[in-house]
C-alpha cells in the first residue's frame, strides 16, 4: 500500500459533513478520510445501457401490472355473476 501523499478538497455543507462522519463511526475504526476514500473508490456509476434495461424492466412490469388488474377486474365480475346467478337459483 502506497502512501497516500495527494489531498481532495471538497465542498460539503455542515449536515452533510455530520452524516459522513456518523456513517464513518458506525463503519468501525476508520478515520472519516478514510471512510469517504473508501467509499468513492468503490462508486461505479451506473452505465446507460444499465440504466436502459432497468427502465424497459420498470416498463414491462407496468405492463404486467395493468394487464393483472384488468384480469382481477374481469374475474371479479364473472364471480359476480356466478354468485347472482346462485342466489337466483336459491331463491
Amino acid at each position: 500500500m502506497s502512501l497516500a501523499t495527494q489531498r481532495l478538497v471538497v465542498p460539503i455543507t455542515a449536515k452533510d459533513k455530520a452524516r459522513v462522519e456518523r456513517k464513518a463511526a458506525m463503519a468501525g475504526k476508520i478515520s472519516t478520510a478514510e471512510f469517504v476514500r473508501r467509499a468513492a473508490l468503490n462508486y461505479e456509476p451506473a452505465d446507460e445501457a444499465a440504466e436502459a434495461e432497468l427502465l424497459d424492466l420498470v416498463a414491462g412490469f407496468e405492463e404486467l401490472r395493468a394487464r393483472t388488474l384488468a384480469q382481477l377486474d374481469r374475474t371479479e365480475a364473472a364471480l359476480d355473476a356466478a354468485l347472482a346467478h346462485f342466489k337466483r337459483k336459491r331463491a
